[in-house]
C-alpha cells in the first residue's frame, strides 16, 4: 500500500461532515434555531448569518476530540494513574504502547475539523464590512462582518495542530485547503507536507500573527452569556489567539533552546491578560471581558481554627473556578472550553467526568482514573503556611500532620489543600458503606475546558523563567503581579536596557482605581523584600497560585529560602556607612563633644569634606550655641546622604554583580517550584504531558521526562529515554 493510501484512510469522511446534520439535546450544541450546518461546492458565505452557522459547524466538529485531547495530555505524565478496572485502551495511552486499534487514537477526527477551518478559511470575504453606530462614542464604525470568526477559526486549526503534534509527534500531514471530494483528497495528500512538532510551531506561529489585531469575541447572543449550551457563553467557545501563540512560541521556544523565544511566549500570554474589548476603537461600555487577574479564590483554612486550636473547617471556592456558565467576570476563571452534550447518551457528552469520577448511572462503574501517589506527594509534601491575627498581633505558623487526625491526612488536608478539595467521596444509593472517588474539577463542568486564568498564568512564569527572569516567575507563585511589583520588584534587577525595555511592557493595572495596586504588596525594603499590607486591609483583588492552595506563599521560607536571593560570594559589597546618632544638647562645646564621640567615622568623613566648626567666629554664646546646632543638622544631613549613596550602590552592586550571579541558580530553584506548581494546579486536566516534556526540551535530556514519568511507573524508564516512544504513531505513517 502507497504512503498516499495510508494516509488517505485518514481523511474517509471529512467531506462528508459539511453535508452533515448535527444533532443534539435540547439544551446542547447546535440548538440556536438551526439544527444542520450545510455546506456547498461554491463560496456561499457572504452574510452574517453564514459566519454564525459556519463556525458552530466547525465547534460540533471539535466535540470529537474535545476529550481524548485531555487524556493524551494528562495520562502520559505522572500525576494520574489508570485503575484495573479501566479499559485497555486506557491503560495503553498511561503505559505508552497506543496501537493502531485503540479508540482514541484516531487522527481522522482531528482533520475533520481542520477540513472544516481550512473550507471557512478559503470562502470567508474578510473585507465584507456594515456600518455600525457605537453608542458610547456617538459615531458609525465600520464592521467586518467574518472578521473575528475567521480569526477564531485560523486559531482554532493552529491549535489542533499543536494538539496533534503533542500527541504524534512527527510525520503529521498539512493540509491547508478544503477537501470536498474523495479525487481532492487524493491530490491534497499526495502533496502534503509531513510536519514535526517543531515545524507546526514554526508554521502556525508565522501564519497567526498576522490576525492578532483581528482578535474579538463574536457575538452569539445576549453579551457572550447565551450560548450552545445550558451552560456554556457562546464567547467560552473561542480559542483566543494570544493564548494558541503563546503555546506555540513556548513549544518552540523549549524545543529550540531559544530564551528569546520564550520571552514572545510570555509576552503573548501577558498580551490576553492585558486585551480588552473595544467598539469601533473605543473600550466596550458592556466590558464582558475585563483584564485577566488571578482572583482571590483560595482553598484555605479557616482563621477560626488557630484561633481555637482544633482543625476542622476548609473553606474553598475552587469548585467554582471550573464552572463555564459564567464568563469575563472577576471571579470567572475558565478562558475557553469546547462545548459538550449534557446528557450521558449522547454522542458527545464529556466522558471525563465518569472516567475521573465513579458513573453515578450505572451501579458498579467506578471511576477508571485515580490521583497517582506522585500527585498524592506532591501535595502532601508542601508546608501550609498561615498567617492570621490571634487579636493582639500578627502570627505565622504552618499546619503539619500533628495537627490533624488521620481521616484528614488520609483525604489529602495536609499540605496544599487543592488535591483534597477537588477529590471528593461519595456513596451509591444500593451501597451506603463504599466509598466512590469524585475529583470535582472533572466532574461538575460539562464542557471541556481548554484555558484557564491558572493555567495561563502558570504557562506564562514558565516562559519568564526559562526567559530569564525567575523573580518575575517567583512573583507569579508567591505575591502576584502589580505594578508595585512589576516595578519595584523586578524592573530594579534588570540589568540592561534591553532587559528593562522588555520588563516594561508588562502593565498590571489596577481593576478598581480607588486602590492603585491589585497585591497585598505596599512596598519593598532595601534588599527587594516585599512589604505586605496588614491583614485588616482587603484592598487587593490578585493573590499568587501557590496561595491558592498552600496559605501565605508570599514569605514561606519553607517554599522559597531566602538564602536564593543571597550571593556565595559577596566580594565588592559596598560597607554601610555609619549611622548618625544625635544628640539633643544645647551648649555649643557639649554639642560638638557628643558629635566626635558618638559619631566618629561620619565626623572624620564629614571634616574631609569641609564640614568645620570654627567656634572662635562667634562673639556671644547664642549665636555660637546656634551655630553649633546648625552644624549638628549639616552633619545629620551629610550622613543621610551618604546612607541614600549607600543605597544606590547596594542596588546598582545586586543588579549588576551579585543578580547575575543569583540567576542561574534562582532559575533552577524556580523550575523545582514550576514543577510542583503544575501538579498543584493543573492534574486531571490534560496540561502535565506538555510541562514535562518541555521541561526536558530546555534542558536538552530526555532522562528529565523519562525520570519524571518512572516515578509514576518505574519500568517505563528505560522505553522513555527514546524521545520518539513519547509519541503516538497511527497506521506507521503518522507519528513517531
Amino acid at each position: 500500500m502507497t504512503i498516499m493510501k495510508h494516509i488517505k484512510y485518514i481523511l474517509p469522511a471529512i467531506f462528508v461532515a459539511f453535508a452533515a446534520a448535527a444533532v443534539t439535546s435540547c439544551d446542547d450544541m447546535l440548538d440556536m434555531g438551526n439544527d444542520d450546518v450545510l455546506y456547498a461546492d461554491e463560496n456561499h458565505l457572504t452574510n452574517g448569518n453564514d459566519t454564525v452557522n459556519s463556525f458552530v459547524g466547525i465547534l460540533a466538529q471539535m466535540q470529537k476530540i474535545a476529550v481524548r485531547t485531555n487524556l493524551f495530555g494528562e495520562l502520559r505524565g505522572d500525576l494520574t494513574s489508570v485503575n484495573a478496572g479501566a479499559n485497555m485502551d486506557l491503560k495503553d495511552i498511561a503505559n505508552f504502547a497506543v496501537g493502531d486499534d485503540n479508540a482514541y487514537n484516531n487522527p481522522r477526527d482531528y482533520y475533520s475539523v481542520i477540513n472544516n477551518c481550512n473550507y471557512y478559511l478559503a470562502n470567508a470575504d474578510t473585507l465584507l464590512r456594515e456600518s455600525r453606530y457605537n453608542a458610547a462614542a456617538h459615531s458609525t464604525y465600520d464592521f467586518y462582518v467574518f472578521r473575528s470568526e475567521y480569526c477564531a477559526v485560523r486559531t482554532i486549526r493552529a491549535w489542533i495542530y499543536l494538539q496533534l503534534g503533542q500527541i504524534y509527534g512527527e510525520n503529521i500531514p498539512l493540509v491547508l485547503n478544503p477537501i470536498l471530494s474523495l479525487d481532492d483528497a487524493d491530490e491534497a495528500l499526495a502533496d502534503a507536507r509531513k510536519m514535526t512538532l517543531e515545524q507546526i510551531c514554526d508554521y502556525f506561529i508565522e501564519d497567526l500573527k498576522p490576525y492578532v489585531s483581528w482578535f474579538t469575541y463574536p457575538y452569539h447572543g445576549n453579551p457572550g452569556y447565551t450560548g450552545y449550551n445550558s451552560e456554556m457563553p457562546s464567547r467560552m467557545a473561542v480559542l483566543p489567539i494570544q493564548l494558541v501563540l503563546g503555546d506555540l512560541y513556548l513549544w518552540n521556544a523549549s524545543i529550540k533552546q531559544d530564551k528569546l523565544m520564550a520571552r514572545q511566549a510570555a509576552k503573548c500570554y501577558y498580551d490576553y491578560i492585558d486585551w480588552v474589548p473595544t467598539i469601533g476603537g473605543a473600550e466596550a461600555d458592556n466590558s464582558y471581558k475585563i483584564r485577566t487577574v488571578l482572583g482571590t479564590g483560595t482553598c484555605e483554612w479557616l482563621r477560626s481554627n488557630f484561633t481555637s486550636g482544633e482543625f476542622r473547617s476548609i473553606s474553598s471556592s475552587m469548585t467554582s473556578w471550573f464552572n463555564t456558565s459564567r464568563f469575563g467576570n472577576i471571579n470567572s476563571e475558565v478562558i475557553a472550553a469546547i462545548a459538550m452534550d449534557s446528557v450521558s447518551n449522547e454522542s458527545h457528552f464529556n466522558a471525563l467526568r465518569y472516567l475521573y469520577s465513579y458513573n453515578p448511572e450505572e451501579e458498579n462503574v467506578d471511576a477508571s482514573l485515580a490521583p497517582s501517589q506522585v500527585c498524592c506527594d506532591y501535595s502532601d509534601s508542601q508546608t501550609y503556611y498561615a498567617l492570621y491575627n490571634n487579636g493582639t498581633s500578627e502570627v505565622y505558623t504552618t499546619v503539619g500532620a500533628g495537627q490533624l487526625t488521620e481521616e484528614q491526612v488520609s483525604r489529602h488536608w495536609l499540605g496544599d489543600l487543592r488535591l483534597g478539595v477537588t477529590l471528593q467521596t461519595s456513596y451509591r444509593t444500593s451501597d451506603p458503606n463504599k466509598e466512590q472517588q469524585v475529583i470535582t474539577k472533572a466532574y461538575y463542568p460539562q464542557d471541556v475546558i481548554i484555558y484557564r486564568r491558572g493555567d495561563v498564568y502558570l504557562r506564562m512564569a514558565e516562559a519568564l523563567n526559562y526567559a530569564g527572569f525567575p523573580k518575575f516567575a517567583l512573583a507569579i507563585l508567591t505575591t502576584g503581579v502589580d505594578n508595585t511589583v512589576v516595578q519595584r520588584g523586578i524592573l530594579s534587577l534588570c540589568s540592561n536596557a534591553t532587559d528593562s525595555a522588555y520588563i516594561q511592557q508588562f502593565e498590571f493595572l489596577p481593576l478598581n482605581q480607588t486602590y492603585g495596586y491589585m497585591t497585598k504588596v505596599e512596598d519593598y525594603s532595601l534588599n527587594g523584600t516585599p512589604i505586605f499590607k496588614s491583614l485588616a486591609s482587603d484592598e487587593y483583588n490578585t493573590i499568587g497560585l501557590h496561595e491558592r492552595g498552600s496559605g501565605y506563599a508570599m514569605n514561606n521560607p519553607y517554599y522559597y529560602d531566602p538564602q536564593n536571593d543571597v550571593p556565595t560570594d559577596s566580594t565588592g559589597y559596598p560597607v554601610r556607612p555609619a549611622v548618625f546618632v544625635n544628640n539633643t544638647l544645647t551648649i555649643a562645646d557639649k554639642i560638638i563633644e557628643q558629635l566626635l564621640e558618638d559619631n566618629p567615622e561620619i565626623m572624620d568623613a564629614a571634616i574631609a569634606a569641609g564640614y568645620v566648626f570654627d567656634a572662635t567666629q562667634y562673639d556671644n554664646d547664642l549665636d555660637r550655641n546656634n551655630a553649633a546646632k546648625a552644624y549638628r543638622d549639616s552633619v545629620a544631613a551629610f550622613a543621610m546622604r551618604q546612607q541614600q549613596a549607600w543605597q544606590l550602590e547596594v542596588s546598582i552592586w545586586y543588579r549588576d554583580y551579585a543578580q547575575p550571579k543569583l540567576q542561574v541558580h534562582q532559575i533552577e530553584v524556580l523550575d523545582s517550584l514550576l514543577d510542583v506548581e503544575s501538579a498543584l494546579e493543573t492534574p486531571f486536566e490534560g496540561f502535565r504531558f506538555g510541562y514535562l516534556a518541555r521541561d526536558s526540551y530546555r534542558k536538552g535530556d530526555p532522562a528529565v521526562f523519562a525520570k519524571r514519568v518512572a516515578r509514576r511507573e518505574p519500568a517505563l524508564q528505560a522505553t522513555l529515554m527514546d524521545r520518539r516512544n513519547w509519541f503516538v504513531s497511527w497506521n506507521g505513517q503518522i507519528g513517531r
